[in-house]
């Protein structure tokens, strides 16, 4: 059966300290303050969330730091008390050995560049970098560990997240009709670039892809608590935002937003499988998304479809009568599942149901790969439009990503010393090891320079090395193991989990920067905090699956 014991039933309540209203605080201004904050509208965006992110993360680690010194030393120090009133700060995980070990790969990386300064700023200016040098990354390593250690889980904060989500969200639906509140759009009217703006800039982010990667962030985060939530207002709230946050992702019109979504939705499936109540809540927000994608419809008609268009995922969720079909479905399915765990008490399906479900995901994985090798390898005459057009892998897969990844092997392997092949080139230096193929590029497609291979990962196998990749991939598959593991028994760790695997998907046609990698990043160490020995969690189910 289904085990609703609190998180705090064994447990005494935490009491609330300097040092958690500190984590509190940032994490609550790293989802309102940091993602709306604009000093000179977008020509300045990237740089002034780069920023704010430094000067919160600074204010944030410096003041948790000296407090603890100073806890540390005194005679009362509550982590010499039978009750800490914190996760003890010297309990290591294995994300925590993975996160540093990153860091210190970037140290050294940046010391033997020969671009030291670069690294440590990851310029932007010159579009040579993404600020994501070396002290964004220890800075993020200073945010994860304020979190980790600190922070307190309260509604206050769940709230303001969902606050500072829809405003984001709600400003891109609106911005994608060329509706302008807050008179960015008519800022750039008699610049040379503003048809540019206008298509690729909105709401108070930056450009589409900025905002996908974004979403990827708030459409999992509301859907977790969806799933989780036992409080009428949140959980009102949280389903009003998953479909706020769908139609973000819809008007975001980037694939990979919908890559890291639909990656997520398996990957919940097959947890939940077992769980005919979490089943039933699975299938409502998934009819609440679809419904959310006909409301958009029926803006497109109202504004006479004076928007700035759709990609082919999005035009699924909108049009044809397979949306329709969908939401049906989904709708029956939440019923269903509904009343069976009514029928059974909330009793757990047997295991291999999540097993024939998990084969069934697979055997899907092997058939898309089967289709890319037939129409990469066998199959190379037939044109494809559509869908079918991500099933040939070449140079020109998906916006021209492809070329980027080939050539960043080629990179790797031949353009690349023994030592940068173990370290990299340096934090945020993918401009300056690509820069041969500068001339290729710009024949081929059209684009004088870029500054990422568009795939995070191999992104760090360039600039981190080997070792830097290692270290990188063991900190996200630690996250995901070890709160998949939580997640059985704190419905926080489910929430975290969902943004993690999405970011974490879609991370591999994307671009990490300093926009929206912070935001990933806090939802790690708040999937490090559910370790603390109680937390205020009453607002939240607890299901087991």
């Amino acid at each position: 059966m289904a085990s609703k014991k609190s998180t705090n039933s064994n447990t005494p309540r935490l009491r609330l300290t300097v040092r958690h209203a500190l984590a509190d605080l940032y994490v609550l201004l790293m989802f309102t303050f940091f993602p709306i904050f604009l000093s000179s509208f977008y020509s300045a965006a990237r740089r002034d969330k780069f920023w704010v992110f430094l000067l919160l993360t600074g204010i944030a680690g410096v003041s948790v730091g000296i407090i603890s010194i100073v806890d540390a030393f005194s005679k009362n120090s509550t982590y010499n008390q039978k009750l800490n009133t914190y996760r003890d700060p010297f309990k290591i995980s294995v994300t925590d050995i993975a996160f540093a070990a990153f860091v210190g790969i970037s140290v050294i990386s940046s010391l033997t560049s020969g671009r030291l300064g670069h690294c440590m700023m990851g310029l932007s200016e010159s579009n040579s970098g993404r600020n994501m040098g070396l002290i964004t990354i220890a800075l993020l390593f200073a945010g994860y560990m304020v979190i980790s250690r600190f922070f307190f889980f309260k509604k206050y904060v769940f709230y303001g997240i969902f606050a500072g989500i829809t405003v984001v969200s709600l400003l891109a639906i609106i911005n994608y009709y060329y509706m302008d509140p807050l008179g960015i759009f008519e800022a750039y009217k008699n610049s040379s670039n503003y048809e540019t703006v206008l298509k690729d800039f909105t709401s108070t982010i930056g450009n589409k892809n900025y905002l996908s990667a974004f979403i990827c962030v708030a459409l999992p985060f509301s859907l977790g608590v969806a799933l989780t939530s036992n409080n009428l207002v949140m959980k009102i709230i949280a389903y009003t935002s998953t479909g706020i946050q769908f139609m973000g992702l819809i008007v975001a019109t980037s694939d990979g937003g919908f890559l890291g979504f639909l990656f997520m939705l398996a990957f919940l499936f097959v947890m939940l499988s077992r769980n005919p109540k979490m089943l039933s809540k699975y299938f409502f927000a998934l009819a609440i998304m679809g419904a959310s994608a006909k409301i958009l419809r029926l803006f497109d008609v109202i504004m006479k479809e004076n928007s700035k268009g759709y990609s082919s995922f999005s035009a699924l969720f909108l049009r044809g009568p397979l949306s329709y079909i969908l939401i049906v479905i989904c709708a029956a399915l939440a019923v269903i599942m509904y009343f069976v765990s009514k029928k059974t008490q909330n009793k757990l399906f047997p295991k291999p149901v999540m097993f024939i479900v998990l084969g069934i995901m697979v055997l899907g994985i092997v058939g898309i790969i089967a289709l890319i090798v037939n129409y990469t390898f066998i199959n190379t005459e037939e044109a494809l439009t559509g869908f079918k057009r991500f099933f040939r892998f070449d140079e020109y897969w998906g916006t021209h990503r492809g070329y980027f990844w080939i050539r960043t092997f080629d990179v790797f392997k031949d353009n690349m010393n023994f030592w940068q092949k173990l370290f990299g080139t340096g934090p945020d230096t993918y401009f300056y090891a690509f820069k041969s193929f500068f001339p290729e590029l710009s024949k081929k497609f059209g684009e004088s320079s870029t500054n990422s291979a568009h795939n995070v990962y191999l992104n760090n196998l360039v600039t981190h090395g080997i070792l830097g990749l290692a270290a990188y991939l063991t900190l996200v598959i630690s996250s995901v193991v070890l709160t998949v593991k939580r997640a059985k028994f704190n419905p926080i760790a489910l929430v975290c989990l969902c943004v993690i695997v999405t970011y974490a998907a879609q991370d591999f046609v994307n671009i990490a920067n300093a926009v929206n990698t912070p935001l990933y990043f806090i939802f790690i160490a708040l999937s490090e905090a559910t370790l603390l020995k109680a937390n205020s969690s009453e607002h939240l189910a607890v299901e087991k699956y």
